[in-house]
């Protein structure tokens, strides 16, 4: 906002956007079960995707509909929120700037991470897609790609996970506007890049890693 943006932020519910919108920014609850949908006036100039949830449990002791709601919230639900977004920006010929926030476990298999793990990697796959294919179709179009080691947040608040060396979110989302900036200016119309924590520090590597 202080760059003079005008920001809109989609989530699962409005409830959860209340502190967004104290700041005084636009919030739009989605409803994953009704599959609502974006109205043909709905053109924007940045889309961040960040979507999603983690996985309760180990794969094999989850339930038909954990998985279901693993998939939802990951990419179906997203996915048909966003094919619209980015097909209004096309026929308005109006370039947009995608930025997808995927995660490490989307190339580094770790264990109870057995659906979340492969929704990433498929998260990471599509803005890959997407970063031929949109500035084909849309001209002067970008894609960013930031696959974001942990990152401390209340989110793991009575999971018991060990956050304690997990980066802080303010720090990545600073860098992750930096890359995205340099991006645009280089027009450059993919960018792949990794944030993770090396030595206490956030450590950035360009370009796709193989699973590991």
């Amino acid at each position: 906002q202080k760059n003079g943006w005008n920001v809109t932020v989609i989530g699962r519910s409005a409830s959860s956007c209340e502190d967004l919108r104290k700041l005084g920014m636009t919030t739009l609850a989605f409803d994953l079960e009704a599959k609502s949908v974006p109205s043909r006036d709905d053109v924007y100039d940045l889309i961040v995707w960040s979507a999603g949830i983690h996985q309760e449990g180990d794969i094999l002791d989850l339930q038909p509909r954990d998985i279901a709601r693993v998939f939802r919230n990951h990419l179906e639900g997203p996915m048909q929120f966003l094919v619209p977004l980015l097909r209004n920006a096309r026929e308005a010929r109006r370039p947009v700037h995608l930025v997808v926030v995927a995660s490490s476990s989307s190339y580094r298999v770790r264990t109870g991470e057995g659906l979340y793990g492969p929704c990433k990697a498929g998260k990471a796959q599509i803005a890959r897609t997407l970063g031929r294919e949109i500035p084909e179709h849309n001209p002067n179009s970008i894609v960013t790609l930031v696959n974001p080691g942990g990152m401390n947040t209340p989110f793991w608040e009575g999971r018991g996970y060990d956050v304690s060396r997990f980066m802080d979110p303010d720090v990545v989302a600073s860098l992750t506007w930096d890359r995205m900036m340099e991006q645009r200016q280089a027009e450059v119309p993919f960018l792949e890049f990794h944030v993770d924590r090396i030595d206490g520090l956030p450590h950035i590597e360009y370009g796709v890693r193989a699973p590991v």
